[in-house]
């Protein structure tokens, strides 16, 4: 069962991909992120009218913030050494997560991450570097994207399908709702549980490291019950 929560891993890294790593932030200081709501103040030319929304604010050690667009709601959660980048454009959404690398430890090859890009035209682009698969999950089945041997991969989810970003961090320590999900017992709750509920016991339940989770949003604008 280890094996499986884990997504067959194999020995060999995560996933191997010639993609240009972004450069990501550093974690955010503690005491730096207060609770607040921050809407984009400047329009791209051609930006359609409504700007993305996003929502922060702090539970115990981590930062979780959402992200609201007419198409598309990516929640993301950042604990202890974890990363969250999470940008907007005129017709793009990206969400790359990540651990912070110690300087230490630091091998000089690009650290590893899992990212996202949501477009306008409802097409999801997941893209990663030695680091685990994005999860997509629905209320009976659960999948992984890229898939096997590719270097990135899209697809135009459906109402009811969430994909799921971890960083290794958050899949070493192997939570049991992952494990439960992965292996088919609780596939419906990842599917369907309030999205930031689901990442504090994801990645909080880890401790450390960070992880995404992206919605798409059903066609009325309307919320997921």
């Amino acid at each position: 069962m280890y094996a499986q929560a884990r997504l067959h891993r194999d020995g060999r890294s995560w996933w191997s991909v010639t993609a240009p790593a972004p450069t990501l932030p550093p974690r955010p200081e503690p005491g730096r992120q207060l609770s607040g709501r921050m809407v984009p103040g400047r329009q791209e030319p051609g930006q359609p009218e409504g700007d993305p929304v996003v929502t922060s604010h702090v539970v115990d050690s981590g930062l979780l913030r959402t992200m609201s667009s007419a198409l598309w709601t990516v929640t993301c959660a950042e604990y202890p050494y974890g990363v969250v980048r999470l940008e907007s454009g005129p017709r793009l959404t990206q969400v790359v997560v990540g651990d912070d690398v110690d300087p230490a430890n630091d091998t000089g090859r690009p650290a590893p991450y899992a990212a996202a890009s949501c477009t306008t035209d409802g097409e999801l682009v997941v893209v990663v570097r030695d680091a685990p698969p994005a999860i997509v999950v629905t209320i009976g089945d659960c999948r992984t994207r890229p898939l096997d041997g590719a270097e990135h991969d899209s697809e135009f989810p459906q109402e009811g399908e969430r994909l799921i970003l971890l960083s290794c961090a958050v899949f070493e320590a192997v939570p049991d709702v992952l494990v439960d999900g992965v292996n088919g017992v609780a596939s419906g709750r990842l599917a369907t549980e309030d999205p930031e509920s689901l990442l504090i016991e994801l990645v909080g339940g880890a401790a450390c490291g960070a992880g995404a989770i992206i919605d798409r949003r059903p066609a009325d604008g309307s919320e997921r019950s």
